[in-house]
């Protein structure tokens, strides 16, 4: 099933319910009541049961897009510090700059999904009702909507731990205690994840439809590897219940956790629907190929675009400056990520700072080009061709005129280099301005107009290299012994060298990498526990590239890629309540620390 297509006949059929309302209206609107579908007739039609779906789809936000412009798409890479936004008043600056307070609440990081919820329960309840439709569409369409139902309270839980678990139709006739409901504890929110997953996954036969944008039972299966993940490495690497259990898990609980997690992306391995997309001899194009060609072999559930119904703006934001884009340049990426991607010939990418100085020259082709090739895929770095051009990142062009060295910094100074290539003396001043390295994993080179919505590939929920990082995690805290070759599938893949072991070190470092801009890092972290220490108190890292013509060689220093400081204490593995919450619902107790 192309839900595509579906959802542009979903549009078209509602646009048509809307017309004819008007119409109607126009007979005598003083005297005649609108027209109005009730829930109980959506839910005998299935057109109308479709479009309810697809309204639920489209607020999912599996993708964080943002308002204007659509520049909110970096905000979980901003505040995971893989790249930040070009300017700071953009928001996913502004949420790892602020400060997290029971006054501030959590910002653009915030999701309170029970708007949502509360129109999925309206479905659950009430399309089993019908009485025209067949009852195997009724068990596959209710199905679907727990599933999102579910995924919604994963999205709730990684933010603030506990929170109430609401499973019906509220009404303002009901008990004071539905209403203003207390927290669940952390564990119970996991838990119903889990049963919610594991009783719906009947319901769905073998077909994948997962990256056309539907649910199916491979989607169901990869949000139980996730959020039960989640789960153990909570139990592992907490401090254990707190608030009574609202926040934390217990540390007796992990391998539960963890073996639930192991099973479904087993059960994903072994069903053999997926594998790793390995065409392209090139390895660098060979992983771009992944976010470029939809629909291939390792998309399990994807988020689905399309600039001519509902596009997105990210070839405007991410094209450098220089190239057609009336915006460009939005995503820097920091250098502290870089240093996480490792050479092809076993070297670490973590180059010693010292060396960084004015005085040492570098050879752009090694320090960059020789690196992990997903690195290669997913960075704008000086010289990458584009569009029958380059990319270009230096501040100024160093060289000897007659005797005497001469530096320009001229954007529109043409210099000739001793190859009788045409050499800009310096970089648009975007390119360079906050990091001189750019964001371009999922580019779309062959979109030359790239006007606001009009970019169209689809955001990746769940690929099978998760899958796969997934059951190596918990392989290796199960010890099943197979992380080892999870892991290595998955480098040998990318042209790196194979692992003579899995440490934990080794797979969170092969995550990184493998899933790198795909709104992972961030919540890994937190997961971890370890994001205090790696965002907290540091200015993350930018560089500064001067060319040098006679030698065809840069010299690599660094500077400040952000304005100040990180902050990020113990109390921001769960994010605090807004006050504004809380006096809404009484029974609502704050998150430990704020």
């Amino acid at each position: 099933m192309n839900f595509k297509k579906i959802t542009k006949k979903m549009k078209k059929f509602l646009l048509f319910i809307i017309l004819l309302a008007l119409f109607a209206g126009c007979e005598n609107d003083l005297e005649k009541e609108p027209p109005f579908i009730s829930e109980s007739q959506i839910f005998e039609q299935e057109p109308l049961t479709e479009a309810y779906i697809s309204d639920l789809y489209t607020r999912m936000n599996f993708q964080e897009l943002g308002g204007l412009a659509h520049l909110g798409m970096g905000l979980f890479s901003a505040v995971g510090a893989e790249h930040v936004n070009f300017a700071n008043w953009q928001y996913p600056n502004g949420a790892y700059r602020r400060q997290y307070t029971a006054i501030t609440g959590p910002g653009n990081l915030d999701r309170w999904a029970y708007v949502n919820i509360r129109e999925m329960n309206v479905l659950i309840e009430q399309l089993p009702n019908s009485s025209s439709l067949s009852q195997e569409y009724i068990n596959s369409r209710v199905a679907e909507v727990r599933f999102l139902r579910a995924y919604e309270y994963f999205e709730m839980v990684r933010r603030f731990g506990g929170v109430p678990i609401i499973t019906k139709v509220l009404s303002q006739d009901d008990p004071e205690e539905e209403i203003f409901p207390d927290r669940n504890t952390e564990k119970e929110v996991y838990d119903f994840i889990y049963s919610e997953l594991n009783e719906i996954l009947p319901a769905f036969s073998d077909a994948k439809t997962g990256a056309a944008g539907r649910v199916d039972r491979y989607t169901v299966l990869m949000l139980q590897s996730r959020a039960m993940l989640y789960a153990a490495s909570i139990a592992n690497f907490g401090n254990g219940p707190e608030i009574e259990g609202l926040v934390g898990i217990s540390s007796g609980d992990a391998m539960t956790y963890y073996q639930r997690s192991y099973d479904a992306s087993k059960a994903i391995v072994d069903s053999g629907q997926f594998s790793l997309v390995n065409d392209i001899s090139d390895k660098v194009e060979n992983y771009k190929s992944i976010f470029l060609n939809e629909g291939n072999d390792e998309v399990i559930f994807a988020e689905v675009f399309d600039p001519e119904i509902r596009g997105h703006s990210f070839e405007l934001l991410a094209t450098p400056q220089g190239f057609k884009s009336t915006w460009n340049a939005n995503f820097p990426v920091l250098y502290d990520f870089v240093e996480l991607f490792d050479f092809t010939d076993g070297r670490t990418g973590m180059i010693p700072r010292n060396q960084l100085t004015a005085d040492n020259r570098w050879d752009i082709s090694d320090f960059f080009g020789n690196r992990d090739p997903r690195f290669r895929a997913s960075v704008f770095y000086p010289e990458v061709p584009l569009q029958g051009s380059k990319v270009y990142f230096h501040t100024s062009t160093i060289y000897d005129d007659n005797g005497t060295m001469v530096e320009s910094s001229n954007t529109n100074e043409l210099l000739t280099r001793p190859d009788g290539e045409q050499w800009p003396a310096a970089a648009p001043p975007r390119n360079v301005r906050n990091t001189a390295l750019l964001l371009s994993k999922r580019f779309d080179e062959s979109n030359q107009n790239p006007e606001l919505g009009r970019s169209g590939q689809d955001f990746y929920l769940f690929r099978y290299a998760e899958t796969l990082l997934n059951m190596a995690e918990a392989s290796l805290y199960l010890g099943t012994g197979e992380a080892l070759d999870a892991l290595n599938e998955i480098r040998e893949r990318a042209g790196m060298p194979l692992r003579t072991e899995a440490t934990e070190e080794n797979i969170r470092h092969e995550r990184q990498i493998e899933l790198c801009f795909e709104e992972h890092r961030f919540w890994d972290l937190i997961r971890w526990r370890a994001a205090d220490g790696i965002l907290n108190g540091e200015i993350k890292k930018g560089l500064v590239f001067k060319y040098y013509l006679d030698t065809n060689q840069y010299s690599i220093t660094l500077k400040n890629g952000e304005q100040q400081e990180r902050q990020f204490g113990p109390e921001r593995y769960y994010l605090p309540f807004p006050q504004g919450r809380l006096a809404d619902n009484p029974n609502l107790i704050q998150n430990p620390g704020y």
